[in-house]
């Protein structure tokens, strides 16, 4: 009976047991919303980001964009030419710019050398719980299934923004054009 004594005296005084429960309840309310918020806000660890973009072939995506590059820019310099055909000598040259533009793409353009970028985006979009469900659901069927459908999605995707591209490109021709014309009124007055 005498320690029954002791421990409730010693409760009593506690400052814990002094505060109303209000102040109570609201205090551990908010450790468990503060605890929580860290909790969400935890940034990805990079391993679980790049096991994020093995799982979704993001270097074999951007390596497949790279490799369409040399028959879109074909497929535009056809369609700016207009059907006037180039002699030999400017064919060489197209040819050459082309091969060159392609190669600067790829080099610069690499998995190796965009990786890294992807991962601070990623680290700084997104935290460790949002990556964990991503990879959860690719790993689900319907995961899996847009996986192996992106490269098609991809592939289709930039057909229809080449055909938008070619009209989009006329108009700003044209509006050059036009600022040629006005710079040159501009000069004159």
């Amino acid at each position: 009976m005498d320690s029954y004594k002791i421990n409730k005296h010693f409760c009593k005084d506690h400052p814990l047991l002094k505060m109303t429960s209000i102040k109570l309840v609201f205090l551990l309310t908010l450790g468990v919303f503060l605890s929580n918020a860290h909790a969400e806000d935890t940034k990805p660890t990079e391993e679980s980001i790049k096991q994020l973009f093995v799982m979704t072939n993001t270097g074999s995506l951007i390596q497949s964009v790279s490799s369409q590059l040399d028959a879109m820019m074909k497929s535009v310099r056809d369609k700016s030419l207009k059907g006037s055909k180039p002699t030999e000598e400017q064919e060489k040259a197209l040819d050459k710019f082309q091969k060159k533009i392609v190669v600067i793409f790829k080099e610069e353009m690499s998995w190796d050398k965009l990786e890294p970028t992807f991962i601070k985006i990623y680290s700084d979009s997104l935290t460790q719980e949002e990556v964990d469900g991503m990879i959860v659901f690719y790993q689900s069927k319907a995961g899996i299934a847009l996986i192996k459908k992106m490269p098609t999605i991809m592939q289709s995707s930039m057909g229809l923004m080449q055909k938008q591209m070619l009209p989009m490109m006329k108009k700003m021709e044209q509006a050059s054009k036009e600022l040629a014309v006005d710079m040159e009124k501009a000069k004159k007055k």
